[in-house]
Formats: C-alpha cells, structure tokens, sequence
C-alpha cells in the first residue's frame, strides 16, 4: 500500500506541476502533441520532486536496440526514449538489428565501439552479455523478451553487469486473448506463430493459446501454422477450413487484418492478437477485430529507469536476474476501449511521465526497490494510465 500512496502523490504533485507549465503556456496538452512540448523542460523535471536539475544530472550515452523503429512499436519505444532522454540528460543512440543471433551480435559489438554506458534491448542471450562484460563491463536490461529457457536465464545472471530482463506476461496475455475469443462464440481455431525456438515471447504465446484449447474439451485447433508466414497461412485456411471461427496470431499486422477482410472471413472468424496496429480501430469497427493487446513501450520505459538505477549509485533492481520481471500488456477488448488507449496511450505524454520514471530511481527517492517496480506491474493498465495522466491530456 505504501508504494500506492507514494506513486499517487508524486503523481500528484508533478501531475500539478505540470498544469502550472502549461497554464503558463496559455494551454492544455492535446492529444498527439509533441512528447519535448511537456515535461522535459528544467522547470517541469524539478518543480514538485526532489530530483536535481537536469543540467546537474551527468551526461550519459545509451544504446537501444529492436528490429525497427519504424513501425508502431519501434516508433513509440524511440519516442518515449527519446522523452526520457532529455529529462535525464541522456544521449540515446538507437540501433536496429536483423533478426538472429549473429546479427544482434555484430550491432552489439559496433555500439560498444561507442563508449557507451549501457544498453537496454529486445535481445537475450549469454553471447551478447559476454561482449558486453569484456568490453568495458557495460551494463545490459533485456526489455520486452526474456531468455530463451532457464539454463540460458541463470547463465546470463552469473554476470555481474547483467541487469535482468524486464518482459510482458506473454503466456498469460496469449491465454486471455483465446479466452476473449471463447467467450465471443468461437471453438474452431487457427493459431499462427513465429519459427519455433526463435523467440521465446512468441512461443509462450502459442504455447498458451494452444493449451486453453486443449483445456476446453468443446474446442478444437483446426491449424497451427509456425512458418511466420500468417497471411499465407490464413488464406490457405480461409479455403480450406470453412469452420473456422477463431483466429490467434503471436503477433498483428495490417497485412493479417487486410488478409482476413479480401478473403471473406469478415463476420465469420473473430480474431484476437497482440501489438496494436495503427488501423486497429477500424478493424473493431468493422467486427474483424475481437480483442487485442499492447502498450509495451512502457515496459522500454521500465528498462530505462532499471538502467539509469544502476547507473545512477549502483541500484540493482532486480535481485535475482534469473528471473523475468513480468509486466502486463494492455488489453482492448472494444472500439472504446481503443478510443481511450489512443487517447492515453498513443498521446503526446508516454505512458509514464518524465517525473514518474524520476521517482523510481532510488537515488532520488530512496522507497526504491524490487517491490515498487512489482507494484507499477501490478497496476499497469489504461485505467492505471488514465487515472494518473487525466488532467494534463484532454
């Protein structure tokens, strides 16, 4: 409960110091306005908090590091880097990086290069820790994956510049996904995955989906499909399968949503998934959408503050690496649901305000620890984002 009333209040108390900013500025922010419009400014980073200015914090260069960012995901990750950065006086270097292990090794090898004082990436394996450790000992967050099984997880944390990964529940948001589709009608289902052994989040995600459907004996798995060539799979199923009514993909794309429409599935198969595509609306609108999840730059953002701890005075957050800290995704179960989710979500202020992430370094505020990093997981949903940010985004 302590770190309920501490998160509120300092909410609060920067939640207030930011409507003085923007009272001064002649308004309030609006929906998709710039991220540096608010909250990055000396004045809104201090006023109402006991950090220090930013031009007193030490100058810092970090790597970040995922697929692209240039989709949605990557683009939301950069930017609420990007926000963060300029709070926190930090210079982001942001590296994008083949799919594979070499490749992510090479970009890791080139970064370092840098002098660099740590990285936080969509990447896991004892490899990359190992050049991390010999080349200067930097310190490494996995954000938004988790080790690959236990034995890679408990390799990775015998480094000492290893801080942990910090990753999505994706077996249970994949479990919740096949049970909106149940609830909704469907028991004839299709689920498309990733190369098995390539990422663990996707295949806890088929895992998941395909366990709820061996649980519920009125259910039935008419094809799975691990090519990570949905669309094709789908329009080979549309053909072949007229049963089919349920549809879960490990990841969304326009293509899978624009696939379902051209083959006549609209109004015959409810399809849920995870990452939010920036045409998920309509698709709820149209019915071809059930349910969906996202909102995990957040967890990028969970990454940073677990970095700048230790960067800061040595805080390690997580006290054993070896374990995943888990945070949820957010869910979207509705056209309105979604209209909030863009609202708070995809608004010009992250999910997680300058001054928020400010008050989970322990270095500035000593109620710092493993447990109130649990309790922002605990609480994280569009609620929780919404409560926090209502007055200062209308």
């Amino acid at each position: 409960m302590k770190y309920a009333k501490c998160f509120l209040t300092v909410s609060l108390v920067f939640v207030a110091a930011l409507l003085l900013l923007i009272a001064c500025q002649g308004k309030k922010v609006q929906n998709g306005d710039a991220a540096q419009s608010i909250g990055t400014t000396t004045e809104a980073f201090n006023t109402g908090w006991s950090g220090p200015l930013r031009e007193e914090l030490p100058r810092r260069k970090i790597g970040v590091m995922y697929y692209t960012f240039t989709d949605k995901l990557g683009t939301q990750m950069k930017n609420a880097i990007s926000y963060l950065a300029e709070g926190f006086n930090i210079e982001p270097v942001f590296y994008e990086f083949p799919l594979g292990t070499e490749g992510v090794l090479a970009t890791v090898e080139g970064a370092l290069q840098s002098d660099i004082d740590g990285i936080i990436a969509v990447a896991c394996t004892p490899a990359i820790i190992d050049v991390c450790k010999n080349n200067g000992n930097v310190p490494f967050v996995t954000i938004q994956t988790e080790p690959i099984n236990d034995e890679q997880a408990k390799e990775m944390a015998a480094y000492d510049n290893y801080l942990g990964a910090v990753s999505e529940d994706d077996y249970q948001t994949a479990y919740n996904a096949i049970q909106a589709l149940y609830n909704a009608g469907a028991r004839n289902f299709g689920v498309c995955g990733v190369t098995k052994g390539m990422l663990r989040s996707h295949d806890l995600r088929a895992e998941a989906a395909l366990n709820f459907i061996r649980e519920h004996p009125d259910a039935k798995l008419i094809a799975d499909d691990y090519s990570s060539n949905f669309a094709q799979a789908i329009e080979s199923w549309a053909a072949t399968y007229p049963e089919l009514d349920g549809l879960f993909t490990t990841a969304a794309s326009e293509q899978i949503l624009q696939t379902i429409q051209t083959n006549g599935l609209t109004g015959k198969v409810k399809y849920a998934s995870i990452d939010i595509s920036p045409s998920a609306g309509e698709f709820f609108q149209s019915g071809d959408l059930t349910w969906i999840a996202g909102g995990q730059y957040g967890t990028t953002m969970i990454g940073f503050a677990i970095l700048y701890n230790y960067l800061a005075d040595g805080t390690r957050i997580i006290p054993d690496t070896s374990k995943t800290l888990l945070r949820p995704f957010l869910y979207v179960g509705s056209y309105q649901d979604y209209e909030t989710y863009v609202k708070y979500v995809d608004s010009g202020i992250p999910v997680y305000s300058v001054g928020e992430v400010g008050n989970m370094i322990h270095a500035f505020n000593p109620e710092v620890d493993f447990n109130y990093f649990k309790h922002l997981a605990d609480v994280y949903s569009i609620a929780d984002i919404e409560a926090r940010h209502k007055d200062i985004i209308q």
